[in-house]
């Protein structure tokens, strides 16, 4: 894979994104092995987006993992890939979901674009809702 192109990859060449153990924090995975089948993986250079979609039609989820040399330094990758993305499958939206104790993240989604649509209540925090779209 070059770098700064935007490319569908494979899960098996997904798995160098979520090598690093805090990119498994916020997921239900437990190693770069249980990653699912039967979703998209999309990378350009040190990140790695996983699309899947979500239970309403043309509503697609997304995640993100990256490798720690890029960290700092996703949010061009993320905006081609978003884009990349969108021109590759014309969603309504694509939407995202974040614990609103990272900041980090957070502030992340929101320089790469996504808008809150607002908060869903859990026992003692509570995750932020967002979208984009192009």
């Amino acid at each position: 894979m070059r770098d700064r192109v935007s490319v569908r990859i494979t899960r098996d060449e997904a798995k160098a994104f979520f090598a690093h153990p805090s990119q498994l924090k916020a997921s239900m995975l437990q190693s770069p092995d249980d990653l699912p089948e039967g979703v998209e993986y999309w990378a350009d250079g040190p990140l790695c987006l996983m699309f899947h979609p979500a239970f309403w039609p043309g509503v697609w989820m997304v995640h993100h993992a990256a490798k720690p040399e890029g960290w700092g330094h996703l949010v061009d990758p993320a905006q081609r890939l978003l884009r990349a993305f969108w021109e590759d499958h014309q969603p309504e939206r694509i939407i995202g979901w974040t614990d609103a104790r990272n900041r980090a993240a957070i502030a992340f989604a929101r320089r790469v674009g996504f808008r809150e649509d607002g908060r869903m209540q859990l026992n003692g925090h509570e995750v932020l809702m967002t979208g984009w779209r192009l």
